[in-house]
C-alpha cells in the first residue's frame, strides 16, 4: 500500500461511494469512504490521503469547510470539490481556499479520474524534501513579495521544479507569470539548459506550427531556409508556453503528441524528432469554460494540469503594494543614476487604495511614470493614469480623494469599470472579461457580488 496513491471519498448518498470506491480500486488506488464531513476529517488523520474527493453538499458540514479544515491541517493533502452548477460562486471560493480542482454533476468518470491522478502526482510531488538548488543560483530572487498566499505558492513552485512535470500557471495579465516561469527553470535541474519563451497569441496558426515545431525549406511560401523549431532549441532544456488559452485546436493535437510521447514532426516533412522539453503554460483565459465551448481539447489540458498555481491579482494581495513599490523605484533610479526618492505617506496612501487593473505591471508602470516626473527627493503625490484603459473615458480623476467607506468606493470604480467594459462589449460578457484582463467566471462573480444584471 505504500506505493499506492491514497484517496478519501466523502459522500453522504452510499451508491455514489460504492461506485466511486469500485472505480478507484479498480485502477490501483488504496481507498476509504466516508459519509459526513467529521467522519472525513477523522479519517484524514490515520489514512493520511494524498487527495480527499467530497461532495460540497454534505450532511454537517460543508465540502468547503471540509476542504478549510483539511488545508489547515495537511497542507500538501489536494482535494477535490464535486459540485452542481448552481453552486458556481461556491466553486470560486473554494478554488481561493485551496481546492485542487472542480467536478460538476452528473461526474464524467474520465474527468474525475484525471483529476485524481494530477492531484494525486502532485501531492506526492510536494512530499519530496527539497533538494540544494544548483551552486550560485538563486531561484526565487527576482520575486518580491510580503503575501502569506505567493509565499506559499513559491514554496510549491520549488519543490514543483525539482521534478519534470508540465506546470500550468494561471492569473490576469500582469500577475508575474512568466516571472515565475523564469524562476521555476532556475530552480530545476534543467538550469543549465535553455529556457526558450513563446508567445502563443502574437502568430497565426500556420507561423504559429513552424515557430514551435520548425519547418522545411520550401514547405511553404517564404520558407527559404530549414529551420529547428522553438521545441528543438529547447531541447533538455524548458520551454514556456505564454498565453497558451489561444493555441488553435490544430496546433493543440500536434503540443499534445510532443507531451504524450516527446516527438514532434517539422511543417512539411514526415520525419519524426524526438525531444527532451519539460513544458510550463500559462494563461489568463478560462480553460473550463472553453472546454464546455469546445475550444481547448480536454486531453490536453489534463496533460498541461498536472502541477497548477494561481497568481493573486494584486488587488487581493495588498501587503505586496509597498514592497514592490520600493523594489520598481530602487530598480528605475539606479538606471537614471539618481539617488531613489522617498514616498511620502500621502503617496503610501494613494498607491495601496488603487485597485490596479493592470497587476504589477501597472504598479510598475506607476512608479517610472512617477520618477521620471518627480525632480526632488521626495515622491508625495503619485502619477496614477487611465491611458492603458480607453474604454473608460469618463474613468474617475487620477488621483482618488478618499470620500466616505474606502470599501464603497472602490465598489463603485469597479462598478464603473465593468459597465463601461460591458457597454462597449455590446454586453457580450466574455469579450468584456478578455478586455478587462479576468476570467468569465471571475467577471461574474463580481457582477452578482455588485449587483449587475
Amino acid at each position: 500500500m505504500n506505493d499506492q496513491a491514497r484517496i478519501l471519498i466523502i459522500d453522504d448518498e452510499a451508491s455514489q461511494r460504492k461506485i466511486l470506491q469500485l472505480c478507484f480500486e479498480k485502477r490501483g488506488y488504496a481507498v476509504q469512504t466516508a459519509a459526513t464531513g467529521e467522519d472525513g476529517l477523522q479519517c484524514c488523520a490515520t489514512f493520511h490521503p494524498h487527495v480527499v474527493v467530497t461532495d460540497y453538499s454534505l450532511g454537517g458540514m460543508t465540502g468547503l469547510e471540509v476542504l478549510e479544515r483539511i488545508k489547515r491541517d495537511a497542507p500538501a493533502t489536494e482535494v477535490i470539490i464535486i459540485t452542481a452548477f448552481g453552486e458556481m460562486e461556491l466553486v470560486i471560493q473554494a478554488l481561493r481556499s485551496g481546492a485542487a480542482d472542480f467536478i460538476l454533476k452528473p461526474i464524467e468518470l474520465d474527468s474525475l479520474l484525471q483529476a485524481v491522478q494530477n492531484a494525486a502526482a502532485r501531492a506526492r510531488l510536494l512530499s519530496v524534501p527539497l533538494a540544494p538548488s544548483p551552486a550560485g543560483v538563486a531561484p526565487l530572487a527576482d520575486l518580491i513579495t510580503a503575501d502569506a498566499t505567493m509565499q506559499h505558492i513559491l514554496l510549491l513552485a520549488v519543490r514543483a521544479a525539482q521534478s519534470d512535470a508540465s506546470i500550468l500557471i494561471r492569473g490576469e495579465s500582469g500577475t508575474g507569470k512568466e516571472l515565475l516561469a523564469h524562476a521555476i527553470h532556475r530552480a530545476s535541474l534543467r538550469a543549465g539548459k535553455p529556457l526558450v519563451v513563446v508567445n502563443c497569441a502574437a502568430l497565426n496558426e500556420n507561423l504559429l506550427e513552424s515557430e514551435l515545431f520548425g519547418h522545411c525549406k520550401g514547405s511553404f511560401t517564404g520558407a527559404l531556409s530549414d529551420r529547428a523549431g522553438r521545441f528543438a532549441e529547447a531541447d533538455g532544456g524548458t520551454i514556456f508556453l505564454d498565453e497558451v488559452g489561444d493555441l488553435p485546436l490544430g496546433t493543440q493535437v500536434k503540443l499534445l503528441r510532443v507531451l504524450q510521447n516527446g516527438e514532434l514532426q517539422r511543417v512539411g516533412e514526415n520525419r519524426t524528432v524526438t525531444v527532451d522539453v519539460r513544458i510550463i503554460a500559462a494563461t489568463n483565459q478560462d480553460l473550463e469554460h472553453m472546454l464546455s465551448a469546445r475550444t481547448f481539447r480536454q486531453d490536453l489540458y489534463y496533460r498541461l494540469n498536472v502541477v497548477s498555481f494561481r497568481l493573486p491579482p494584486l488587488r487581493e494581495r495588498p501587503d505586496d503594494i509597498l514592497p514592490l513599490a520600493q523594489h520598481f523605484l530602487q530598480r528605475y533610479a539606479q538606471r537614471l543614476q539618481r539617488p531613489a526618492p522617498a514616498l511620502t505617506a500621502r503617496a503610501h496612501a494613494m498607491l495601496t487604495r488603487h485597485p490596479y487593473p493592470g497587476n504589477v505591471r501597472e504598479l510598475e508602470n506607476i512608479i517610472q511614470r512617477t520618477l521620471v516626473l518627480t525632480l526632488g527627493d521626495e515622491i508625495d503625490t503619485v502619477t496614477i493614469s487611465t491611458d492603458a484603459h480607453p474604454q473608460s473615458s469618463a474613468a474617475p480623476p487620477a488621483e482618488i480623494e478618499p470620500e466616505g467607506n474606502l470599501d464603497t468606493m472602490i465598489d463603485t470604480i469597479e462598478r464603473t469599470t465593468i459597465e463601461r467594459a460591458l457597454q462597449t462589449a455590446n454586453f457580450n460578457q466574455s469579450q468584456a472579461a478578455r478586455t478587462l484582463g479576468v476570467t468569465l467566471r471571475a467577471l461574474r462573480y463580481r457582477m452578482q457580488r455588485l449587483g449587475l444584471k
